[in-house]
């Protein structure tokens, strides 16, 4: 697969190399209380400033559409182009890096660190793996306001295939137990803006990195709290 290799990444975060683009998908969202609903998902990932981190941004809208439009099957890319934007279900920014005092482990894989906060009262730190096309997160810690949603665990497993960025995440929130929240698929951008001095170079594996040979977040969400949705 072809993938950009960020000339503005700093060496400790070359296992996230291919996530550094923007998507673009949807899929569908349901949990207790919430019916099925198609979503929307845009996502940045950027490295344009070097710093040894990524910045995220991400959005998700509900669509106009039913849940059932949805093809589980079909690119990110037809997803998005086949739904239309409705009320913006969430909102997450922050900033994730790969653990600058933890060593790659034997498997290959290397530990991350996410900090991401969201307009509706809560603020979560984030730890977890990447290993080539592979990673999965847990939140570690939530610090919420008076009036945050509750939302006291999530749970986020992804992975890229060709173009293809699919994740899955359960949460627990408002008194149930972890339980699927909301599965998607995104297609890449090819976003030149993520990474100012882009370098032409493509790699035909996930796991390969500008200098050392090796590279590698959506976020759950509901951050409108006069909608009442639900989301970590």
């Amino acid at each position: 697969m072809a993938i950009r290799l960020p000339e503005n990444l700093a060496p400790e975060n070359y296992p996230m190399g291919w996530l550094v683009d923007s998507w673009h998908g949807g899929g569908v969202l349901e949990y207790e209380g919430v019916d099925a609903a198609a979503y929307l998902h845009e996502l940045t990932i950027d490295a344009s400033d070097g710093g040894p981190y990524l910045k995220i941004t991400s959005n998700v809208w509900l669509a106009n559409e039913p849940a059932g439009i949805v093809d589980k099957e079909a690119p990110g890319q037809v997803t998005y182009d086949q739904l239309t934007k409705a009320e913006l279900w969430s909102t997450h920014t922050g900033f994730v890096r790969v653990n600058p005092e933890s060593e790659q482990r034997p498997d290959g894989s290397s530990e991350l660190e996410a900090m991401l906060v969201t307009p509706a009262g809560l603020a979560h730190a984030w730890v977890g793996l990447i290993n080539g096309p592979r990673f999965q997160l847990v939140i570690d810690g939530v610090m919420r306001s008076a009036s945050g949603a509750q939302v006291d665990g999530a749970r986020i497993l992804g992975g890229s295939v060709g173009s293809e960025l699919f994740y899955a995440i359960d949460m627990e929130a408002f008194g149930s137990d972890m339980r699927s929240y909301m599965a998607g698929r995104m297609s890449r951008q090819f976003d030149d803006a993520v990474d100012p001095v882009v370098n032409d170079a493509v790699s035909d594996d996930a796991g390969a990195g500008p200098a050392a040979g090796q590279t590698a977040a959506g976020q759950p969400g509901a951050d409108q709290p006069a909608a009442d949705q639900v989301s970590p």
